[in-house]
């Protein structure tokens, strides 16, 4: 039995009566799903059927929950950027520096693994699904809101008690300084760092704005890459811990722009010239740090996400219909029953 399945994904569940509501959740009970769960399932097929369900029920977490993953994962950001400080801040050899950049910050994502949380950019992984109606954009934005608020906080904490224990030294400061917050401005942050504002010009703003943009939507190709590829691994623990610590190696070594762990940069770029903790930042520079690095990374991030999700799901396309179709028969069954205990 062939359906259309434009028919089960595109009517809100307020506009079904109970009649319709049955008749629809009958429909879908036909459909064989035995497919999703083969053991015969290919790496990368089941790498896109467990990603899908797993980033579809966190979408669905509470809200506190929703909070509080965004939080630790920050958290874990803060952890992961100090090890990257303090290994790198006196090497002057730019390969070994990268390497060990890579390296450290890649754990950040076998904390959250192991020890729980969310990342906003990970989310990402169910953009096309949000233009083929496969996901709720209210959903959706009200999980991503909360995540990255989430995010925010929990490096801006990390931050202000870095700063507030003066963990840093002069070497770290100027490091921080220098990569994580100039550096990632490009050449806006090369005039911020030599002369200040007098000698910043459209131009360069434009430049800086456009290879921010472009470095992030590289940058998300590899986190779904990343997101999808621990799964593919059908269980296999160390398999999982291996694909996640490769992709996300490839991406903090090749320096793409990352709109949640820049945030790292932004924050003492906001508190560090107030702190008196020895950073000679212009007080200016956390704001246009958000507005030349953070908002244009955010939109790149969005955009490389869905251009990227867009060719996985071609990829599996039998399987994104049957998920669609599952997943939706499993939206109409609680529906039913919430109207029933009402």
């Amino acid at each position: 039995m062939k359906l259309n399945l434009k028919q089960f994904k595109t009517k809100p569940l307020n506009d079904l009566n109970d009649s319709k509501l049955i008749e629809k959740i009958k429909e879908l009970e036909e459909i064989d799903y035995s497919k999703l769960s083969s053991p015969d399932l290919p790496f990368f097929h089941h790498g896109y059927v467990h990603t899908f369900g797993v980033i579809r029920d966190s979408l669905r977490w509470q809200w506190r929950k929703q909070l509080v993953a965004g939080i630790l994962a920050g958290i874990f950001i803060g952890v992961a950027y100090v090890a990257v400080v303090f290994a790198t801040a006196s090497i002057d050899n730019v390969s070994v520096k990268k390497l060990l950049t890579g390296t450290l910050f890649s754990g950040v994502i076998l904390l959250i693994a192991f020890l729980g949380g969310g990342f906003l950019t990970a989310y990402f992984w169910m953009n096309k699904l949000l233009f083929t109606k496969g996901e709720r954009w209210k959903i959706y934005l009200k999980a991503c809101g909360l995540v990255y608020l989430g995010n925010i906080l929990g490096i801006g904490i990390f931050s202000a008690l870095l700063l507030l224990s003066k963990t840093f030294g002069q070497a770290q400061i100027q490091m921080i300084q220098d990569s994580l917050i100039y550096g990632k401005m490009y050449g806006l942050g090369d005039q911020l760092k030599s002369g200040g504002l007098s000698n910043i010009t459209i131009s360069i703003v434009f430049k800086a704005l456009g290879f921010v943009f472009a470095s992030a939507i590289l940058c998300n190709f590899l986190v779904c890459l990343a997101a999808q590829g621990a799964k593919s691994t059908k269980g296999n623990v160390v398999a999982s811990m291996i694909m996640n610590l490769l992709v996300i190696f490839y991406f903090s070594l090749a320096g793409y722009q990352h709109t949640v762990a820049n945030w790292f940069g932004a924050w003492f770029a906001l508190l560090g010239p107030i702190s008196g903790t020895g950073f000679t930042l212009d007080v200016n520079a956390g704001w246009l740090f958000i507005v030349i690095n953070i908002i244009p990374a955010f939109f790149g991030n969005w955009l490389g996400a869905t251009i990227m999700t867009w060719f996985i799901a071609i990829f599996n396309k039998e399987f994104e219909v049957l998920l669609i179709k599952k997943y939706r028969l499993q939206d109409l069954k609680m529906e039913f029953d919430n109207r029933q205990n009402s």
